[in-house]
């Protein structure tokens, strides 16, 4: 792939974005329209799957950035490599209570499905 092609690609795809931020705003996710419509069992059963998936996730990505954090501690420059590490640290911590979040409205959506049986 030529780099001309690649350096063209990526500027169409950042003179999109302003538009695909404008239309969640104005209409809302998917993600909201579904967690607002949610009345039988099989949408909150699905709700359910959807948020064990964003857990599963969430819990892979903190794995990655913990992975990551501890890839900085080899070598020997240890200070210097001290902020990377906490970075990545930092990020694990915030994908690790996101997956909690997530397995709670999981959970939540879990129960309304057994309440509409």
């Amino acid at each position: 792939m030529s780099r001309r092609f690649v350096v063209a690609l990526l500027l169409g795809a950042l003179a999109l974005a302003p538009g695909f931020a404008l239309a969640q705003e104005e209409g809302g996710s998917l993600e909201e329209i579904m967690a607002e419509m949610a009345d039988t069992k099989a949408e909150h059963q699905a709700l359910s799957k959807y948020y064990g998936e964003q857990a599963s996730k969430a819990r892979a990505l903190a794995a990655r950035h913990k992975s990551m954090g501890r890839s900085y501690l080899g070598g020997g420059r240890g200070q210097m490599r001290q902020p990377f590490m906490t970075h990545c640290n930092n990020i694990a911590g915030q994908q690790e209570a996101m997956a909690k979040e997530y397995d709670a409205l999981a959970k939540l959506h879990d129960d309304e499905a057994k309440k509409a049986e």
